[in-house]
């Protein structure tokens, strides 16, 4: 169609009367990488702990991080020297993170001072800890059968060692290592000792073993996966033990997925069962035919309701048909124990044999289950399982799951936790930041405040605020169809909220819904996502007028039956109806376009109203959001004269293309091999739109194009396509430009239909580019200048002037990158780099110098190093729970924390850290104290509280009115209520008509019914 003009090499800068230098008055002095938050965390996650006093919880993983996170954004990151992987965590007195890794080193971490206090090597290879929340032991059994017990207060092993039991009981046996250890969750003098073959309840205190117990499965008994001979007498493997909440009885679970009930007291087995089965320990005449393919149970957590005595099971492993992988959890109702007083062997075995219900908990993930993690809400005692609300699920991958309890729904809901747990519930698979009005961003982020964060513990430290025009957004999209966009600054903020929108909620699909491209047009509040099955969904920023509508079952069911896109032949389908029905206001879905033609190449949600899509068959399509309607679709490879592909990026802008003497709107579409596409879009005279391909460049040695953007030679800002700039169309005013292409390795400015233009190589291939608008003080007022942030591949972040495209600055990133990653990268108006790290991690960064008014202070306050608060030394550790009646009766001796001192050994030494005298004070030790926490860690916190937004009664003063919107504004407390107005379109009329609201009216609009205008 086009013959492709291509330029002239340029290698230097076009100096001439008509270039306009607008990047006059920046010197290199101003710019200075530096980071300002981090985002996610480096590494996958190999474990985790939840302090439920505290209310903290820690996550490590294989890069040597441990990261502790509080309420909001909290978060504090440990680095440990040792490379090792942290294997297990546990939170110890509510002072202490315990730290073991791989190569058998146990790290003592302190929440209080957060530095590392010790580090040591265990006498032999660790094969299981226990601690106890308000204990300052630890118990380590060895692979030897040894058990050591080390004090975490004084830092020293006690001389008290506990010898292999199983040989000294079973010595025929070969050697056993400790499989499981657990402390008596209401007898400190005593634990649960496991061993391969043997289980003992053993006495500290007495230093003897109370009871023993041994799995024997008879001739003839099908065990719980009916493997092995079952004709001889077979001795199941000990993988676990745990005790029952009122420690009156035990349960061990074997190699066999037999999960055993043992009476603790007398040591006789009560019931014997798997998943499936019960009584599985007793001999049979018939056997069942063959053994049945079932995951081995890896994981069993005696979970107990606020009344311990209401408990059930939640099992990892042991389903049928899933080989050596876990994709479920199962729950065992238990209900009320039965009292142990007055119940049979016979009622007892019963009670266990027949469970109120059970319940499985599919993880809709491919990954493996690894282990789970109860989030407990009453106490810290009973093995951090008292009534639990919440389980969190780590999977093979390092992502996490986090399913609700008891009704085993799985929640993705990104507001439950800090923004960087965000980023592995589940993996974020596109990263994506943009530049937003501030004034506007506040009112949107206060709509979506939540407090249903479950993490209440820390406290955020001050920060200098950077003073700018826009705000840094980030948006990720996930792979399980959900798109999320947060504050990127939250570091500076005391509050920070999230939207939440479900992608696959709108297309009503759970497969091949993965988002790959994510586009926010920011002054609009719209949002354009294209996920892996090549759907493409609109949303906006509006109320909801279907918020909490009822809706009959066979309107559902219809609903549901027409939203299988697969089936549907309509190009765009409109789903308004599928918007939340519990979202009073949002990113509420608009439309689908359903073109079945391959991924999406290419996405970009203009401020005016339209959205361009390219597709990887070459497709490109443009909708207008007025209606909607698609207003072009042509194959860009029918188009192209130098085998183009297909289109790469997208970008709107107003400006004059050559000699026109007005303004139009303007689609650039750049390609595979370097391509720029131009196109200018016009009113039809049916009323709507029309697109009109009106050039075509070679502007770039080698693709795929990048990025593009325009900027303005006379002002020297932004030409992007805003409802401001059509606004000043009806004036006639021609905008010449400049249109920045970024290419794999070359950078290229040049005029739309003009030839002029400048060229820059880089070395290495550019991962992002983008332009930087600066606000420049001189004689009284302030003008703006413009340069191009090019980010490289190899970490090299590049300043250019405009037009000369000659280097002002040179810096390299303070982190190293992930190549496959990096390209996810964004540059902001505002001089913000938004930088994908890796898989789980991205970081903000800035290049400008200055953070507010005073350049050096202010610099120098924000290098100084800050961290978060983490530990709170008002909140009080509760009583531990103590034996009943009935067990003091048998005989139980009573021992108390200086005993145990005496006991270990360890009584004559002093305490070793400041952090044992301020959590000694933190500990109840009578059982009848009410213990009452409310996480605030200071007064003048709670002065700054934040309070909810009201609606006030209508002013009808003007002075009024203005005082309480800008009050509103300031505390960034308002509320966007109204939708914005849409754009205006008029048959005949020409561009200049096109939109009829001025900017004022825009602001109204977006904030009408809140503020009484």
């Amino acid at each position: 169609m086009f013959k492709s003009r291509r330029f002239k090499g340029v290698s230097n800068a076009i100096k001439s009367a008509s270039s306009s230098d607008i990047s006059s008055g920046v010197s290199s002095k101003m710019f200075d990488v530096r980071e300002i938050s981090r985002y996610g965390m480096k590494g996958q996650v190999k474990a985790f702990a939840f302090d439920p006093v505290q209310s903290l919880l820690a996550i490590a993983t294989d890069a040597g991080e441990i990261h502790v996170y509080g309420k909001q954004q909290v978060e504090v990151v440990f680095t440990l020297e040792s490379k090792a992987v942290v294997t297990e965590l546990r939170f110890v007195k509510g002072i202490y993170l315990v730290a073991l890794d791989a190569k058998d080193s146990v790290i003592i971490l302190s929440l209080h001072s957060k530095k590392v206090l010790a580090a040591f090597f265990a006498p032999g290879k660790i094969t299981c800890i226990e601690t106890d929340p308000s204990l300052d032991w630890m118990i380590i059994g060895l692979q030897s059968g040894s058990t050591v017990i080390y004090d975490i207060d004084k830092d020293c092993i006690s001389p008290v060692r506990i010898e292999n039991l199983q040989k000294l009981t079973l010595p025929k046996e070969s050697l056993s290592e400790v499989v499981s250890l657990q402390w008596n969750p209401r007898d400190y003098g005593s634990i649960l000792i496991s061993y391969k073959l043997l289980t003992v309840i053993y006495s500290i205190v007495e230093n003897k073993i109370k009871q023993q117990f041994v799995y024997e499965l008879l001739p003839g008994a099908p065990g719980g996966d009916q493997t092995g001979n079952l004709q001889a007498t077979r001795y199941p493997e000990v993988v676990q033990s745990i005790y029952h909440p009122n420690s009156l009885h035990i349960l061990t679970v074997h190699r066999d997925n037999s999960l055993v009930f043992w009476d603790a007291n007398s040591g006789k087995l009560i019931h014997a069962r798997s998943l499936f089965e019960t009584d599985v320990n007793v001999p049979r005449q018939t056997q069942d035919p063959g053994p049945i393919a079932q995951s081995r149970v890896i994981q069993v957590n005696w979970i107990c309701a606020a009344n311990p005595e209401y408990t059930s099971l939640l099992i990892a492993g042991g389903s049928i048909g899933e080989d050596d992988k876990c994709h479920s959890l199962t729950m065992i109702d238990l209900g009320v124990t039965p009292m142990y007083s007055v119940s049979s062997y016979e009622k007892m075995g019963a009670y266990y044999a027949s469970p109120k219900q059970q319940k499985v908990f599919p993880i809709p993930n491919e990954a493996s289950v690894v282990e789970f993690l109860p989030l407990a809400r009453k106490s810290c005692y009973f093995g951090g399982n008292h009534d639990p609300g919440v389980v969190l699920v780590l999977l093979d991958d390092g992502e996490i799951e986090t399913i609700l309890y008891p009704s085993g729904s799985v929640s993705y809901k990104a507001s439950l936790f800090p923004q960087s747990i965000s980023w592995i519930r589940p993996t974020a698979t596109k990263c994506v930041a943009t530049s937003v009005p501030k004034r506007l961003w506040l009112g949107m982020m206060s709509s979506t405040y939540n407090k249903d964060f479950l993490l209440k513990g820390g406290g955020p430290v001050k920060k200098p605020l950077r003073v700018h025009d826009t705000r840094s957004s980030l948006a990720t999209g996930h792979k399980n169809g959900s798109v999320r966009i947060w504050d990127a600054s939250h570091g500076e903020l005391d509050d920070s909220s999230v939207f939440d929108v479900s992608v696959s909620h709108a297309l009503n699909k759970a497969y091949g819904v993965a988002v790959d491209n994510i586009s926010f047009a920011s002054e609009t509040a719209e949002l354009a996502v294209s996920v892996d099955g090549g759907d493409v969904v609109l949303f906006k920023f509006q109320a909801n007028q279907y918020f909490g509508a009822a809706e009959s079952s066979n309107d559902l069911e219809i609903k549901l039956r027409r939203f299988s896109l697969n089936e549907v032949k309509d190009l765009l389908v409109d789903i308004q109806d599928r918007a939340p029905r519990k979202l009073r206001e949002g990113f509420l879905p608009i439309c689908a376009i359903h073109a079945n033609a391959g991924k999406i190449s290419a996405l970009k949600n203009s401020n005016v109203g339209f959205v361009g899509i390219g597709y990887e068959d070459g497709t490109l399509m443009v909708v207008d959001r007025r209606g909607p309607a698609v207003i072009f679709s042509q194959n860009s490879r029918t188009i192209t004269n130098e085998r183009s592909s297909f289109i790469t990026s997208i970008d709107f802008s107003v400006a004059e293309y050559g000699d026109d003497k007005y303004s139009s709107i303007l689609l650039f579409c750049g390609t595979d091999v370097g391509e720029v596409l131009i196109c200018k879009i016009l009113p039809d005279t049916s009323g709507r739109f029309a697109v009109q391909v009106i050039d075509l460049l070679k502007t770039n040695d080698q693709g795929p194009i990048l990025a593009i953007e325009s900027t303005s030679k006379e002002s020297s800002i932004s030409c992007s396509a805003t409802i401001a700039a059509m606004q000043e169309l009806s004036k006639g005013k021609p905008i010449p430009a400049f249109t920045m292409v970024a290419g794999y390795n070359d950078v290229r400015l040049f005029t739309a239909g003009k030839s002029k233009d400048t060229h820059r190589i880089f070395k290495y291939p550019i991962a992002t580019a983008g332009q930087c608008f600066l606000r420049l003080p001189a004689a009284g007022r302030t003008t703006s200048a413009t340069v191009i942030v090019c980010l490289l591949t190899n970490g090299d972040v590049k300043v250019l002037t405009v037009p000369e495209l000659r280097e002002l600055y040179s810096s390299r990133l303070p982190m190293a990158v992930h190549s496959k990653y990096i390209k996810e990268s964004s540059v902001l108006r505002n001089g913000d780099i938004v930088v994908r790290v890796g898989k789980w991690e991205a970081s903000l960064l800035t290049v400008l110098r200055e953070t507010v008014s005073d350049l050096e202070k202010s610099n120098a306050e924000a290098c100084q190093p800050a961290t978060d608060d983490l530990y709170n030394p008002a909140l009080r550790i509760s009583c531990r729970p103590q034996v009943n009646s009935l067990q003091w009766a048998r005989g139980s001796i009573a021992v108390k924390r200086s005993d145990l001192d005496q006991l270990f050994g360890t009584d004559q030494r002093p305490f070793k850290y400041k952090e044992s005298d301020i959590a000694c004070g933190t500990i109840s030790h009578d059982p009848q104290e009410e213990v009452s926490n409310t996480h605030q860690l200071d007064r003048s916190a709670t002065e700054h509280a934040y309070k909810s937004p009201v609606r006030h009664k209508t002013r009808s003063e003007a002075y009024g009115t203005m005082k309480s919107f800008s009050r509103a504004l300031e505390n960034g407390m308002d509320s966007l209520e109204g939708r914005f107005n849409d754009y205006a379109t008029a048959a005949g009329e020409t561009i200049n008509g096109a939109v009829e609201q001025t900017g004022s009216d825009i602001m109204k609009g977006a904030f009408r019914s809140k503020m009484g205008f």
